[in-house]
């Protein structure tokens, strides 16, 4: 069994779920599941109104048909990857809950064994990392791969024109052995200037509201294709190492791939 710990919260991967974790001893029981979602509730969060963490439940649907039928999210103790996909709902239950109808559309059209839409639904929930940008150079710079240019020649700018959310609950199980190799994918998502001047709870909640508006559209993130490579210890302040600009030298991790779609961003 994984040692119980929180040590991992001090890293940034973790800045949208720290506030919600408890000072527990050891692994949540069903009865430390039912009061993290119940000081959720108590706090405002717009959770869905049957959503529950049920311990070793082994539905009987799909996963996603069960939680959309039931509200139960099937939960296993002692479990990193089910632990933080409960703080992924507490930290984003519109977006969450959003994924869920998305899943759910696409069953009844056809995709019960997965197509491109449940697989970018997928891929989104499980690794998915949420990089706002008031500046669309700098989402081109991601999209285009052009790693010098977002890390290091726009290095000023994070945190006050672009900024990573995680939400992906495997990029965060990731997260407790971080490595060279380490990578999310990014979801690139517009917001004005105003949204930096946001506090962070109030930049979670925008972007979670704004999540669900997109999720709900179903042209948005069509197929795994539409999120980006995000080498992760790249991202400023994620990582001692990146403070060298040497560091970005490592064309092994940082590589425009054929993903890339010119060699030259406009800044």
């Amino acid at each position: 069994m994984d040692r119980w710990h929180t040590d991992y919260l001090d890293h940034p991967l973790y800045r949208p779920v720290r506030h919600l974790v408890p000072p527990l001893s050891g692994w949540p029981d069903q009865a430390g599941y039912d009061a993290l979602l119940a000081a959720a509730r108590a706090g405002g969060a717009p959770l869905p109104s049957g959503l529950r963490f049920v311990c070793e439940l082994e539905p009987e649907a799909y996963y996603e048909s069960h939680i959309g039928a039931t509200g139960e999210v099937p939960t296993r103790r002692d479990n990193w990857h089910d632990w933080f996909n409960a703080l992924a709902w507490l930290a984003w239950p519109l977006a969450k809950a959003a994924l869920n109808r998305r899943h759910l559309r696409a069953i009844a059209g056809g995709e019960a064994k997965r197509g491109p839409l449940r697989d970018a639904a997928t891929l989104l929930d499980e690794c998915g990392v949420i990089v706002a940008v008031a500046d669309p150079a700098l989402g081109r710079a991601l999209d285009d791969m052009q790693w010098r240019r977002l890390f290091v020649e726009r290095r000023a700018d994070w945190g006050r024109r672009v900024d990573a959310f995680t939400l992906g609950h495997a990029v965060m199980e990731m997260g407790l052995t971080p490595h060279i190799g380490w990578c999310g994918k990014a979801w690139i998502v517009e917001v004005d200037d105003g949204f930096f001047a946001l506090d962070d709870a109030a930049r979670r909640l925008a972007l979670d509201a704004r999540l669900a508006a997109l999720l709900d559209d179903d042209a948005e993130l069509p197929a795994p294709r539409a999120l980006c490579p995000l080498p992760l210890l790249g991202i400023p302040g994620w990582w001692p190492g990146n403070e060298d600009p040497a560091f970005y030298d490592n064309t092994a991790y940082f590589c425009p791939t054929r993903r890339a779609k010119s060699s030259t961003v406009t800044a």
